[in-house]
């Protein structure tokens, strides 16, 4: 009988791990980013490489208001349109991930953010090294998905569209 193949607990690094966004704006380019992060990633990894079986699993999230742009008014309405004090958290799910070539995999997941959960489809590039995984992707997230109307006052707007950029960093526990 073979032997049970199991993941490994890695712990996500918050110093270490950021999420970026951008998105436009009428007036100007929106930047910020996302601070404390915590979760883990499940995996199993053999020579360096990630195994996909058994299947890799990794649960990612983060206070609402730990999004910065660096311009406390903005972040402010941002926090409010989120509705950061009825559901504090953005959460993000992978649920399936598919050899792709080298490091690069496809992904799909559940990002959950203003009580709403919504399926994504992106590109994830997982890297082993020591007792460190690495996960770097980015992904094109409609507001308008999480029921949220984008701001608009007189002739300012914002574009519905946010880039998303991660990059985790989990430690083997």
């Amino acid at each position: 009988m073979p032997a049970s193949r199991q993941c490994s607990r890695y712990v996500v690094q918050t110093a270490a791990s950021t999420l970026d966004f951008d998105t436009k704006s009428s007036l100007h380019a929106v930047h910020g980013k996302a601070t404390q992060l915590s979760g883990f990633v499940d995996a199993l990894c053999e020579d360096g490489v990630l195994a996909l079986d058994p299947p890799p699993k990794m649960h990612v999230e983060f206070p609402i208001e730990r999004l910065a742009s660096g311009n406390g008014l903005q972040d402010k309405e941002m926090w409010k349109l989120l509705d950061s004090k009825r559901n504090p958290l953005i959460r993000a799910d992978l649920r399936e991930l598919r050899s792709g070539s080298g490091t690069s995999y496809s992904a799909s997941g559940e990002i959950t953010m203003c009580g709403r959960a919504r399926k994504y489809d992106g590109t994830l590039t997982v890297v082993c090294s020591g007792d460190d995984i690495t996960v770097d992707g980015s992904l094109k997230v409609d507001i308008r998905d999480f029921g949220i109307t984008p701001p608009r006052f007189l002739m300012f707007s914002v574009q519905p569209e946010v880039n998303v950029r991660l990059l985790l960093v989990a430690r083997l526990s």
